[in-house]
């Protein structure tokens, strides 16, 4: 649709690139490097939520990874090396370094800004009372809604909903339907699921996933060397392409990377942080927190997808999406293992769709209770709908929503710098 990539090449244009690259920069060198100063802190924040006392936290854990991993690991990592080469790759390294700075400051705020009874927060709350300015905070909250139906509803029913009909040839139409029906079932029925479900899945998924891409690297170590060397050649643009072919394919690795980066983690929307206020943790160990959900997702699992894609040699297939994840793995352990791939994939879109009603319900509440229903139906109308929409179309609507929400997230981070950047003095330590 050209009206849907002009809007979104508009949105993430290159001002949008260098703006979270330069909040990500800041935020890296006034922090003092914690992505790498404080691993050790992390760790012991990770071991605390994981403990018997934290079963809240490690509840508020699996939700905000059910809303990060989604099929952005999956998909994600596939549809950026279709559109910007294996350089896409290092480009998405980079943008999860400088988001793990981010995310952290993002943590800080959604503890340091929630409300009085502790049970609800997250960016609109702290452009509210850390920044004074009310008509910001409900157009940030306007976009999470907007995101939430293409992010957390049309992508990923999309991803599942193709990824089942590739194996077992049912209609995404039915797959849809069922994905609306849980939605529906978790929106209006009037207890909190998301905790639960997502407790119980993305462990399991997982460790699936994470052993099934792994058992295909494995197989193909010999091409890992070869995989290292064309990522960072594509990167810098050091494959031989003639002329002007070299800046483009550059940008486009840039700017595909740092997309499918930020879809993936979500470092510079703030997007979960409307869960993390019911974490129970400190603004500076929410911080940790928020760390360790970019690792996990981006560094361990998004990387481990695009090392099998390319070491397998998928990309000569054509494919896209989750086939050609599905289509790296059957190389090696042949039909079945598309089957867990398709079923891995299914199961990550559901946890998100319900991780992401939470955050696009919390949003629908701060703009107004009366609209609550209409966001539930919404949601609900938008899951199915992005079951039978192009997989090139749901990503662009997605990227849109995407986009909208950086500029007032990293304005707060911007103006409320002073109350981040404190978390890391010594008292806090």
């Amino acid at each position: 649709m050209p009206f849907l990539d002009k809007l979104s090449d508009l949105v993430w244009s290159l001002p949008t690139v260098f703006l979270i690259i330069a909040v990500g920069i800041y935020y890296t060198i006034c922090l003092h490097f914690p992505q790498v100063r404080c691993f050790g802190q992390m760790l012991s924040v990770v071991r605390k939520s994981f403990s018997g006392d934290g079963e809240n936290r490690f509840r508020v854990l699996s939700t905000a990874l059910a809303a990060t991993v989604g099929t952005g690991s999956v998909a994600g990592v596939a549809t950026a090396i279709t559109l910007g080469g294996s350089g896409a790759i290092f480009w998405l390294w980079v943008s999860a370094f400088l988001g793990m700075a981010v995310s952290f400051a993002e943590g800080v705020l959604s503890i340091e800004y929630r409300n009085c009874d502790g049970k609800k927060g997250g960016i609109m709350y702290a452009i509210r009372d850390g920044m004074g300015e009310n008509f910001l905070s409900k157009l940030y909250a306007f976009f999470t809604v907007l995101a939430s139906f293409g992010m957390g509803g049309m992508v990923q029913s999309n991803s599942a909903a193709e990824a089942i009909n590739s194996e077992s040839g049912i209609s995404t139409a039915a797959v849809g339907l069922v994905l609306a029906l849980l939605t529906a079932a978790c929106l209006f029925s009037g207890h909190d699921f998301t905790g639960r479900v997502s407790g119980v899945m993305m462990p399991i998924l997982t460790v699936i996933y994470i052993f099934t891409v792994t058992a295909v690297i494995v197989a193909n170590f010999r091409k890992l060397p070869e995989v290292f060397s064309d990522i960072f050649r594509s990167a810098f643009g050091l494959k031989p392409v003639a002329g002007a072919a070299v800046g483009i394919s550059v940008k486009e690795a840039v700017s595909v990377g740092f997309k499918r980066g930020i879809f993936s983690n979500e470092a510079g929307l703030g997007t979960t942080a409307a869960i993390h206020s019911e974490s129970g943790l400190s603004p500076r160990e929410q911080g940790l927190m928020n760390m360790f959900e970019v690792i996990t997702d981006t560094f361990v699992i998004c990387t481990l997808t695009a090392l099998a894609i390319l070491s397998s040699g998928a990309t000569e297939t054509g494919l896209d999406g989750t086939q050609l994840v599905s289509a790296a793995c059957e190389s090696v352990f042949g039909s079945i293992s598309g089957t867990v791939i398709s079923l891995c994939t299914a199961g990550f879109a559901t946890a998100t769709i319900v991780g992401w009603s939470k955050i696009g319900l919390s949003a629908a509440e701060y703009l107004s209770e009366k609209t609550v229903t209409l966001y539930k139906l919404a949601l609900t109308l938008a899951v199915f709908t992005g079951a039978v929409v192009s997989l090139s179309a749901a990503w662009k609507i997605s990227d849109i929503f995407n986009g909208l929400m950086v500029f007032p997230c990293v304005g707060a981070l911007i103006v409320l710098r002073k109350a981040i950047i404190y978390q890391t003095s010594p008292h806090t330590q």
